[in-house]
């Protein structure tokens, strides 16, 4: 028999039992279902992690304090942790491997220009902080080692106050009012839109380092450190070093109380992918155990089909037909069968990942490899378990089939 033939056969023979067909596809769409979940969940995953470290990033570490939390020191010694200059000192001295390093202060002000005012996170940066955060300016000039040494009153706009004071006006030039102080816009800064937790990196404007400790915060230690690590040296025990070195300048006991928060990239992506990961092998759990019960679904289905069209068999047997016609016809129906779980889970699949995207935090991209793969484990799952049926049908004997 042809397969074309055979294939037709087994459709009209599935056809005819439409409940019994879906109660063998079920857990095949299940199965196909979750499988594709789990690859649109990793591929955008990878495509979120790619899109994080190219924003943080690839060579970056950063360190940050405690702000305004009461710390118990090595010694007995207690009080609220804060960062200073000397941190990064010690930090550009003694760790080795650095491209540069870059200190920074922050606070939320009040803006004004004209009649318009907002609010929005004002960073006091040193003249290399564009390099170091690979934040370039979109118009107009960064902030300047002669901005800093002379404490000038000057300032570069993040795209969402520019926009909420300004409109589509160029503002280089203008001047605003930042908290107390007015200040004289030089620039605008590249944008960097919002993060997956919905924070807009926008919202900020950046000053002189030296114009915002003395003239706008009024005080001396800062609120980040952001270090950059040169080509070829390893991010992560650059890492731990600078960690062990803070805390050891700072007299901190790490196992009493993590003070300082130090992450890379690296660690960064590590993080991000142990949520996607931890959701996946749930998933994996579920698409195998799918594919397991289906499978012996299937199997069993097909055996209680085999005893009912047993006349069926006997009069095809003693028609001519040879018993490898019949059992590719049943290994036919088997994978027609999966062929049709395979197109339902894909589509279960493909709408379960977009209310995942839609409802929840999870990255979600589409993948063609959820259909390659889908089709490999129905054709699979068909061929393993229907052999056993088929056989059965194969074998038996036509004259008592016919009986």
């Amino acid at each position: 028999m042809r397969i074309g033939r055979l294939f037709r056969e087994g459709m009209t023979a599935l056809g005819s039992n439409r409940p019994q067909t879906f109660l063998m596809a079920l857990g095949t769409i299940v199965g196909i279902g979750a499988l594709t979940v789990i690859l649109f969940i990793s591929a955008g995953t990878q495509r979120q992690v790619a899109k994080k470290a190219e924003r943080f990033g690839a060579r970056a570490i950063v360190i940050i304090p405690a702000h305004g939390r009461m710390s118990q020191a090595v010694g007995g010694k207690s009080g609220e942790t804060k960062m200073e200059l000397a941190d990064k000192q010690a930090i550009a001295s003694q760790i080795e491997g650095l491209e540069g390093i870059a200190a920074s202060a922050s606070k939320s002000q009040p803006l004004k220009a004209g009649s318009t005012q907002t609010t929005c996170l004002v960073d006091a940066v040193e003249a290399n902080w564009h390099h170091i955060w690979d934040w370039p300016v979109e118009s107009g000039s960064p902030i300047t080692q002669t901005d800093v040494d002379q404490l000038d009153r000057v300032c570069v706009l993040g795209l969402t106050p520019k926009t909420e004071l300004f409109g589509d006006a160029d503002p280089i030039g203008t001047k605003i009012l930042i908290g107390k102080v007015w200040f004289t816009v030089k620039g605008v800064l590249a944008s960097r839109g919002i993060t997956g937790t919905g924070h807009d990196r926008d919202r900020r404007i950046v000053i002189p380092f030296s114009t915002g400790m003395r003239r706008l915060f009024n005080q001396q230690h800062i609120s980040m450190i952001r270090v950059k690590v040169k080509e070829g040296v390893d991010l992560d025990e650059t890492a731990q070093s600078i960690e062990a070195l803070i805390h050891q300048r700072h007299q901190i006991d790490p196992s009493i109380e993590k003070i300082f928060t130090v992450f890379s990239t690296n660690s960064l992506v590590k993080r991000f992918k142990g949520v996607s990961e931890s959701v996946s092998r749930l998933l994996i759990a579920l698409c195998g155990l799918s594919f397991l019960v289906g499978g012996l679904v299937l199997m069993n289905i097909m055996l209680i089909s085999v005893a009912e069209r047993k006349t069926e068999i006997g009069v095809r047997r003693a028609l001519g037909a040879a018993r490898r016609d019949i059992l590719l016809q049943f290994l036919t129906e088997a994978v027609a069968v999966n062929g049709i779980g395979l197109v339902l889970g894909w589509c279960l699949g493909m709408l379960t990942a977009w209310i995942i995207a839609r409802f929840t935090q999870i990255p979600v991209a589409p993948s063609g490899l959820s259909l390659v793969l889908g089709g490999m484990f129905s054709v699979g799952v068909a061929l393993v378990f229907g052999l056993q049926p088929a056989r059965r049908a194969a074998n038996l004997d036509p004259v008592e089939a016919i009986r």
